[in-house]
């Protein structure tokens, strides 16, 4: 126990705060929890490792491999949510704020529209923030005609708690949170109260073309 905050002295507690805010910095934004089956083949694998029953005597060190290997870290957007789909409980956690890279449009002449992340047909996925609010900010240049942060499938269910979300637009452009199909069968997204959103010309757009999006490249 080190005491107080004043008997450590501001030097040694700023190093800290500073050693603190870079690591989180460089820390992967994205996180997805695994599932059992998941976890166990990890698991399993270690187990094989020289030294592994040695790791295993000691319960706090197990703690913390267990703890590593039980959660899946990302930089790309997209590549968090296609793998937290494939689990049987999709969510995706926001762990610092965030800025995106642009995707390419679609170019290959199907009519489809390029998003940074697509919500295939009855999917339910969740984006949560974890050890804060964090943000999100995407930045449209103009390389589509509108370039939204998710497009849902038909009967595709978005739930969000607790991010903010910022669109920054180069030339104008009109900004969208998310576009869902028409009709009963539209995807829906559900925010919660402590969701903030700013800089979108609308949050929810409706299209009246097939949202089969194509997710772009970033």
């Amino acid at each position: 126990h080190f005491g107080s905050r004043s008997a450590l002295g501001p030097t040694v507690f700023t190093a800290l705060e500073v050693h603190h805010a870079i690591s989180r910095a460089m820390s992967l934004p994205f996180e997805v929890e695994l599932g059992v089956p998941d976890l166990s083949v990890y698991l399993w694998v270690l187990r094989q490792a020289p030294g592994a029953d040695e790791v295993y005597r000691h319960g706090a060190l197990r703690k913390i491999v267990v703890a590593f290997l039980s959660r899946e870290r990302f930089t790309d957007f997209a590549d968090a949510f296609q793998f937290a789909l494939a689990r049987d409980k999709p969510v995706v956690h926001l762990l610092r704020n965030v800025t995106l890279p642009q995707p390419c449009p679609d170019r290959d002449g199907t009519g489809k529209m390029a998003t940074w992340c697509s919500i295939p047909d009855d999917s339910r996925v969740t984006l949560v923030s974890t050890g804060g609010q964090w943000r999100i900010r995407q930045i449209d240049t103009g390389a589509a005609e509108y370039l939204p942060l998710f497009g849902l499938g038909r009967g595709a269910r978005l739930f969000i708690r607790d991010v903010h979300f910022e669109a920054v637009t180069i030339y104008n452009n009109p900004a969208y949170f998310a576009i869902v199909g028409m009709g009963e069968e539209a995807g829906v997204v559900d925010m919660s109260d402590a969701v903030r959103t700013s800089g979108y010309t609308e949050v929810v757009r409706r299209v009246d073309r097939d949202v089969g999006i194509v997710a772009g490249a970033g």
